[in-house]
């Protein structure tokens, strides 16, 4: 069982702020079978994103833990300081996203911001 999907089960409501040091990181929400993942620092996230080699790797995995949230009736969604970039799992209505994906389990919200925050 990967990360998002244990904490789904494990986590039934409430909210985390996460730190690096004196500066907010993370924000999670949890409740109703979901996760909602904002990000308020953009070194943070681009450490994150950056961290998995390489695009098809990166792809691969969300596409692993997108099916095991979707199959479990859970959804995780990621923004950025508000902004939705990505709703992965039972909630996902992807349309053209399907076709760069290749799954119904991941909707990019917002492609232009998501490619921004990973070059």
């Amino acid at each position: 069982m990967q990360l998002p999907t244990w904490l789904g089960h494990v986590i039934k409501s409430g909210e985390v702020t996460l730190f690096t040091g004196d500066v907010e990181a993370v924000q999670v929400k949890a409740g109703d079978n979901r996760l909602d993942i904002n990000a308020t620092n953009k070194e943070f996230l681009k450490d994150v994103i950056g961290s998995v080699t390489s695009i098809g790797s990166k792809l691969a995995h969300l596409k692993s833990i997108a099916g095991e949230l979707k199959a479990d009736g859970l959804t995780v969604t990621l923004s950025f300081q508000g902004d939705r970039l990505v709703t992965i799992g039972l909630e996902a209505k992807p349309k053209l996203s399907r076709l760069v994906t290749g799954t119904n389990a991941v909707e990019i919200n917002n492609l232009r911001k998501l490619l921004e925050l990973s070059l």
